[in-house]
């Protein structure tokens, strides 16, 4: 969902037709490197690593899938295409609402997908729908055209930068923590929060408790719901 400087690869409309015992569909190498990524992570994943992953030889990938770049774009677009888009009969900033929690939801399963979505334009079949869903409920507020790409962009980064900010804080504290271990983390904040001059940072003190225990889910909605409220208040004046 975003408009970077990445080349545009079409990847999804150049599939060569299978070879007579050609081992792997595109589908299937596809789906091979979701699975590789949700095991070891983007710097990980290379042809020849999918291809060991997959049990067959680099070669063969290659006969689907030309470049690394192609498949991060096939990949990004396979994710999407786990986004469920609501019906387009409800109130527009409701629906604009709803999908980009799906966005949210889908993104957060994939964590790599995120860092995909923020460096490369999202082009494939399964996200131009998520991407005409969202123009759509925009022109149906009846936005100004002019100012639709803006409120888009904004949207979007919102939703994607927000989740990458989650998953960089979950990757410092490790995905496996224990109750244990985020107990710890508590009593370890609290007494630096105590070790700290109260007449330096006197609002820090006041509210670190609350920072802390922020939720990441209702930290976006309430931050999701002041953008959708500016766009209302836009289309009151």
């Amino acid at each position: 969902m975003t408009d970077g400087k990445h080349k545009v690869s079409a990847a999804w409309l150049e599939d060569k037709p299978p070879r007579r015992q050609q081992p792997l569909s595109r589908e299937q190498i596809v789906r091979g490197a979701v699975e590789y990524l949700e095991q070891h992570g983007l710097e990980e994943l290379s042809m020849r690593k999918l291809a060991a992953h997959l049990g067959t030889a680099a070669t063969s990938l290659y006969w689907h899938v030309v470049t690394k770049d192609q498949l991060f774009d096939l990949v990004l677009d396979e994710i999407f295409g786990e986004v469920r888009l609501p019906e387009e009969d409800g109130e527009p900033l409701e629906d604009l609402r709803r999908v980009m929690h799906e966005v949210r939801r889908v993104l957060s399963r994939y964590p790599e997908a995120a860092r995909l979505a923020a460096s490369r334009p999202t082009l494939g079949p399964r996200a131009l729908r998520v991407v005409e869903y969202t123009l759509g409920a925009l022109l149906r507020t009846g936005y100004p055209e002019e100012s639709i790409a803006h409120a888009y962009n904004l949207i979007a980064d919102y939703t994607i930068g927000g989740v990458l900010v989650e998953l960089s804080r979950k990757r410092l504290t490790g995905p496996g923590a224990s109750s244990g271990e985020s107990s710890e983390d508590a009593d370890t904040m609290r007494s630096f929060v105590e070790s700290l001059p109260g007449e330096q940072f006197p609002n820090f003190v006041r509210l670190s408790g609350l920072l802390v225990t922020a939720n990441d889910e209702e930290s976006f909605a309430f931050g999701l719901d002041r953008l959708l409220a500016g766009i209302s208040n836009d289309l009151e004046k």
